[in-house]
């Protein structure tokens, strides 16, 4: 919950959690999949296991993954969770939802991406690192490890539907990295840490992974609240998956 707006629970860290400084950083990611009629396809079906792994990787890898390339990728001076989609190669696609405060209204987010390609939707997460100042630190693995459970511990309820269909027992999709390594971060950060920082971190968060998307357009729906903080995701992403260039 931090990233207060922007740290949301992706990890943040950025300013505050929109609440305050003390906030957990929470942030919110998601994508659908699959293949149906008329664009419109049982994505969450196909929703990887949650102790499987995809193309080598775990639920807790590819956790890493996604809090590394948020990292390199936001910058405090815009909105992170502006245009709901980071990742820098074909390998994975990651979708982000903001974390706002409770009773806003839900935000509508357009996607576009190349059909085929993967996505890792975090319903919400956060992180902790030794770089950065209490609640999101931590000075071992151990330390860390407590650090991002506690704070996910925070969340309730949450929710995922892929194309009006709900995902059962998103619960059960709850992860934590293994201990990873951030940075260098870039100028203007999302953390506010001085440009070239790099860290050990844990990520803990829930996460639906979904193999790639078929042609047309899905529509995927995350809810999850926090309470203490009285902050909430509530999103739809309007996700277009478009052939690939040159057919």
């Amino acid at each position: 919950m931090r990233h207060a707006h922007a740290r949301v629970l992706a990890v943040v860290a950025s300013a505050g959690l929109l609440a305050s400084q003390a906030t957990p950083a929470l942030l919110v990611a998601e994508q659908l999949d699959s293949s149906g009629h008329g664009g419109i396809s049982p994505a969450f079906r196909r929703v990887v296991p949650a102790q499987a792994t995809y193309r080598g990787l775990s639920y807790g890898e590819w956790t890493a993954r996604w809090w590394q390339e948020a990292l390199a990728s936001w910058q405090a001076a815009n909105d992170p969770t502006a245009n709901g989609v980071f990742g820098t190669n074909k390998e994975m696609v990651f979708l982000s939802a903001p974390v706002l405060p409770a009773g806003s209204p839900k935000a509508t987010i357009p996607a576009a991406i190349t059909a085929g390609t993967p996505l890792l939707v975090a319903i919400i997460t956060v992180e902790c690192s030794v770089a950065e100042p209490p609640p999101f630190h931590g000075e071992d693995e151990r330390e860390l490890r407590a650090c991002a459970n506690g704070l996910l511990d925070l969340v309730v309820d949450p929710f995922a539907s892929v194309d009006g269909r709900v995902v059962e027992n998103p619960a059960a999709y709850r992860t934590e990295s293994p201990l990873f390594r951030y940075g260098p971060l870039p100028e203007g950060n999302v953390l506010g840490l001085p440009a070239g920082t790099q860290s050990d971190a844990v990520g803990s968060g829930y996460f639906l992974l979904l193999p790639p998307l078929s042609v047309g357009t899905h529509r995927i729906v995350v809810r999850a609240h926090v309470p203490d903080f009285g902050l909430a995701v509530d999103a739809e992403f309007i996700v277009t998956a478009e052939p690939p260039r040159g057919r």
